[in-house]
């Protein structure tokens, strides 16, 4: 495992512990981990700033579009209603599809994405949230169509390269090279070359925490996206609201609820005030990335299959931070 914590924008510490590989090389500060559903961020950051631009619209129609990018000729009903919104909010309707991108039923991202729109939605674009890692594959390819260019380079243009981060890269399934870490596989799996953008960078926990600093606007250096954007992405999406019909048959208060405080932006999450982040979570994999509300953001990655549960992280690094002191 490796870890970072950055206060005000600069690195307080960084830690590196085991081993890099099963033949035992000791892990080395700066070394890259898959950080699985955390390359989310860095997609949606990417498209968001190709918005700001005004080369599409969060609210303009992608699914035909997308549908014509990966040969789908009749795409399913509903996903010509399809915006850029619902499939950073995973509101688009397509279906989780977790067999499609991790059981080798396809052999890359263009090819789940065919699946996915050539196939029925569960529900109308717009709707309940459904949390699928084909939205942001879709995401990617989106990208790809906006500027006619593959979506790495897109992606080191336009948030890495401004941010001084020039090792990160997308990487397969059984692909590491020298400064990587292992992650343990099963043969025959290829859900790296599947999940694309949606999961399949790999990078250090100081890479992925000076990406989620540059989301904060109060600390020092290069933002990718302005304060409307950033409001935007962080503004936990909500159900709408009821029909009259579906009111009348639905139990009410007198007061309403208050706000809710966690949930899901555009592609972040949303851990309380002032606090946003993501998970990642793969074979072997368990990466996870907070932007506190005191200011202190951190990034723990961790090959092997410890803690069970991603979330579990937050624990562990809050009773690191309380034994450490004051940061």
């Amino acid at each position: 495992m490796s870890a970072t914590v950055l206060r005000d924008g600069e690195v307080v510490h960084e830690v590196a512990l085991g081993d890099r590989t099963e033949a035992g090389d000791p892990v080395e500060v700066g070394d890259r981990y898959r950080i699985a559903s955390i390359s989310k961020v860095v997609t949606a950051v990417t498209v968001l700033r190709l918005v700001e631009r005004g080369a599409i619209g969060l609210d303009d129609p992608v699914g035909a579009r997308l549908a014509a990018r990966v040969g789908v000729t009749d795409p399913a009903s509903g996903v010509e209603q399809i915006a850029l919104r619902h499939l950073l909010t995973h509101r688009s309707g397509i279906a989780q599809y977790e067999d499609l991108m991790f059981r080798r039923q396809v052999e890359s991202c263009d090819q789940a994405a065919a699946v996915g729109l050539g196939r029925g939605l569960e529900r109308a674009p717009g709707t309940t949230f459904r949390y699928s890692n084909l939205n942001l594959c879709l995401v990617g390819l989106l990208i790809e169509d906006l500027t006619a260019r593959p979506y790495e380079d897109v992606v080191r243009d336009e948030l890495l390269a401004p941010l001084g981060v020039d090792g990160m890269r997308l990487a397969g399934t059984f692909d590491v090279r020298d400064g990587e870490v292992e992650h343990r596989s099963d043969d025959g799996r290829n859900y790296m070359e599947v999940l694309a953008g949606a999961g399949s960078w790999i990078a250090s926990p100081t890479e992925v925490a000076t990406i989620i600093d540059s989301l904060d606007l109060s600390t020092p250096g290069w933002k990718p996206l302005g304060a409307d954007t950033m409001a935007q992405m962080r503004a936990i999406t909500e159900d709408p609201p009821l029909t009259p019909e579906q009111a009348a048959t639905t139990s009410t208060t007198l007061e309403p609820p208050p706000p809710r405080t966690t949930g899901y932006g555009m592609a972040l999450m949303i851990f309380g005030p002032d606090a946003f982040g993501h998970t990642g979570t793969v074979e072997s994999t368990h990466a996870m990335t907070v932007r506190q509300a005191d200011g202190v953001t951190w990034a723990i990655t961790v090959s092997g299959d410890h803690p069970s549960s991603t979330r579990d992280l937050a624990g562990i690094v809050a009773e690191a931070l309380r034994d450490a002191g004051p940061v």
